[in-house]
């Protein structure tokens, strides 16, 4: 007798939409700067996640550069680095 599977293929796609959602909404328990450490400002808004604290850093910096924004903040989250911009 073959067994079905089924149960296993909604928990596998549960598992994988979670793993596609960044966490926009969520609130950066501790977070580093390339300049300080500290939470974002009040009033910094949220850009993009990244998947590790250097590539967060090469965005924030790579965004001074080119004059987008004036100072960032790469918080950690629970799976991704998060940058936030002062605009």
């Amino acid at each position: 007798m073959i067994k079905p599977v089924v149960k296993a293929v909604p928990a596998a796609l549960a598992a994988a939409a979670l793993l596609a959602t960044p966490f926009i909404l969520s609130t950066p328990a501790h977070a580093t700067t390339s300049t300080a450490g500290r939470l974002p400002a009040g009033d910094d808004v949220y850009r993009d996640w990244f998947t590790s604290h250097s590539n967060c850093v090469s965005a924030g910096q790579g965004g001074i550069d080119r004059g987008h924004w004036g100072h960032y903040t790469c918080s950690e989250g629970d799976w991704f680095w998060h940058l936030w911009t002062d605009r």
